[in-house]
């Protein structure tokens, strides 16, 4: 549940009620089931089985407890993959080394969290390819590490048919001179739903890695994050940080947690639930949504036709069920000054067939969809993940000075246990259309930063931000731009906001508003850092009062990168923007998620821009090459 910032004044009965809405729900935008193969007791190798974890981080609880002593002699050399493609658990047995038995195991996702009715002893699949650990990303592929030289430190990285053990393609993985693991057997593969790859690898001592490059044509980098304190053999994305698991193969069975944020890898910690950890994989769930004023009509002096627009999207790996939307607008404007409430999908944007309850009303009923209705998870070239709903009403008796806060609420879940859900999550709506919804792309959509309620006022309607933008002008500046509607009432000034991380915030520039028909301003930000530049711009009025923007993602790449490339994701268009001069044989290709060449470009200007308004939503690889350097940078085309 998000805390609710305050906007404006005068708005502590408003902004109390929706977080006491809220505060019903409590629970996680994002959450995840832990699966660990291993044993159920810490120092047996002879009983393998996995076991599905929930609340892992919290009050970790064995849902179940699966044996598979009758295919599997002990639990060497198996390893466990979730495939978001089809919910469904994998587990690979490479003992022989020559060959690998894979068996397909039905949990009952998205229904149900449970052991597969029955494990048939002989596997699903058997072929020659020997896989070294393996992981499905978001779309069902499946990826593994092969062939290994531990003298010039590289390895395959193999993408490969999962039925048939044909390899599709494969690129070099080149891992970090003087850092590079003793070995590929001892270890784990772990691929977040937004793409990132990481791998635990080696045996005395295990390193931490993060894998880039790998869905590109060149070759992949192993990027060496940190040295574990002791032998670790599994590796699983939980609530935005990692888990990397071990066993002594004795009585201790053990884990560190490593946040992806702040790089800082936590204390040894005792195993869930009494497992020995040997290979781990997980499935998370995760949803977020955003609201935003699209219009509102003076009826007379204290009358207004509204219409709200609220995006919802399944930001995680699972499917959801009984998705959830619900918008109390009686509680905002109180239920005997509503009326006319009306709600229909945007053209397009419901591929997954759900349907609106006619009821709603928006205070007796305000729930939007009908229940017990799922929303798919985000594969490849889908666009049924998401929906939009126009929520249309009539508000009377609106005072003059005060802003009505409104936030929907939206809230799914996994798997149910005599008709109790198993594992939930909801979010409450921030400000904006769907790129407000998880600015920083970290797959939390419950930051402080991303909860702001959608505010009305009539005395003097917020500014309305027409457009942000943000360019780099070299290395080492910045210029952001935006544009409001005018004229604007009661406007004092704006303040630039930046950070560098998406959630903590600091002013770097203020503009005072002399006049109020002036609707284009811009600032420049001097001697910026390296990494990533958030930007935001605060619009404060004469009463100190205030609204935000939108927030906008440069990336300033290290000083030998002479290229830039954002915004990401992008919608219509990427920019190229060049920092120094460019060479006329300078060229930037773009590469879809599994290699194919979308298209080329010869870079003759500073500013160079590619289309991507027909291309699906997904991953993309950008490769710049000129005389001096060979650059590539993942990109992802988010369409809303």
């Amino acid at each position: 549940m998000k805390k609710v910032i305050h906007l404006k004044k005068n708005l502590s009965k408003i902004i109390l009620l929706i977080v006491l809405l809220g505060a019903a729900m409590n629970d996680w935008a994002q959450n995840s089931v832990l699966i660990n193969f291993g044993s159920n007791t810490c120092s047996v190798s002879t009983e393998p089985s996995f076991t599905l974890i929930k609340d892992p981080f919290g009050s970790p609880v064995a849902l179940s407890n699966c044996n598979m002593q009758s295919q599997l002699p002990d639990f060497f050399s198996v390893f466990v993959a979730y495939n978001p493609a089809n919910n469904k658990v994998y587990i690979a047995d490479v003992r022989s080394g020559t060959e690998t038995k894979i068996w397909i195991l039905d949990i009952g996702l998205p229904q149900g969290i449970d052991c597969p009715i029955s494990i048939p002893t002989n596997p699903t699949y058997s072929y020659s390819y020997a896989t070294n650990n393996f992981e499905f990303d978001n779309n069902g592929d499946i990826w593994s590490f092969s062939n290994y030289d531990p003298v010039t430190g590289q390895c395959n990285l193999d993408k490969f048919d999962v039925t048939t053990g044909t390899v599709i393609n494969s690129r070099i993985l080149q891992f970090p001179a003087g850092l590079s693991p003793n070995t590929i057997s001892s270890g784990d593969l772990c691929i977040l739903p937004n793409g990132r790859m990481f791998a635990t690898l080696g045996y005395f001592p295990s390193y931490l890695y993060e894998i880039t490059n790998y869905n590109s044509q060149t070759n992949a980098t192993a990027n060496f994050l940190t040295t574990m304190p002791n032998p670790c053999f599994g590796i699983a994305y939980i609530k935005g940080v990692l888990e990397i698991t071990g066993t002594d193969f004795n009585k201790s069975c053990y884990y560190y947690d490593y946040d992806l944020s702040t790089g800082v890898l936590g204390s040894e910690k005792p195993f869930q639930v009494g497992n020995s950890p040997i290979d781990n994989t997980s499935f998370t769930p995760a949803i977020g949504n955003t609201k935003r004023l699209i219009n509102a009509t003076s009826i007379n002096s204290n009358t207004y036709n509204l219409t709200y627009e609220i995006y919802v999207e399944n930001m995680g790996n699972v499917i959801l069920n009984n998705v959830e939307l619900t918008d109390d607008l009686g509680a905002v404007f109180g239920a005997a000054n509503v009326s006319n409430v009306s709600t229909s999908f945007v053209t397009g944007a419901n591929a997954a067939g759900l349907t609106l309850n006619s009821n709603y009303n928006g205070t007796t009923d305000t729930s939007i969809l009908n229940p017990a209705q799922n929303l798919p998870n985000h594969i490849l070239n889908n666009t049924n993940y998401f929906f939009k709903v126009l929520v249309q009403c009539a508000v009377t008796n609106i005072q003059e000075g005060i802003t009505y806060l409104n936030s929907a609420l939206t809230k799914g879940d996994i798997g149910s246990n005599n008709n109790i859900s198993l594992v939930t999550v909801s979010d409450s709506s921030n400000n904006g259309d769907y790129m407000a919804m998880d600015p920083n792309l970290d797959g939390n959509a419950n930051q402080l930063s991303e909860n702001i309620p959608t505010p009305f006022l009539i005395s003097a309607l917020p500014v309305t931000f027409i457009n942000l933008s943000a360019k780099l002008l070299d290395n080492s500046n910045s210029n952001v731009r935006w544009e409001v509607a005018t004229p604007m009432i009661n406007a004092k000034s704006f303040e630039i906001e930046f950070s560098s991380n998406g959630r903590s915030w600091n002013t770097i520039g203020s503009i005072n508003i002399t006049d109020n028909n002036k609707g284009i301003y811009d600032f420049t930000h001097l001697s910026i850092p390296l990494g990533n530049l958030y930007y935001r711009i605060k619009q404060i009025d004469i009463d100190h009062s205030f609204i935000y923007s939108k927030i906008v993602l440069l990336h300033n790449a290290t000083q030998g990168n002479n290229y830039s490339i954002y915004p990401t994701p992008s919608n219509n268009y990427f920019i190229i923007h060049a920092a120094n001069v460019i060479n006329k044989n300078t060229t930037a290709v773009l590469y879809d998620a599994i290699g194919r060449k979308i298209c080329t470009k010869n870079l003759i200007n500073s500013i160079t821009q590619i289309d991507t308004k027909q291309l699906p939503n997904g991953t993309y690889v950008l490769k710049i090459t000129d005389q001096e350097q060979s650059i590539t940078q993942k990109l992802l085309v988010r369409h809303p």
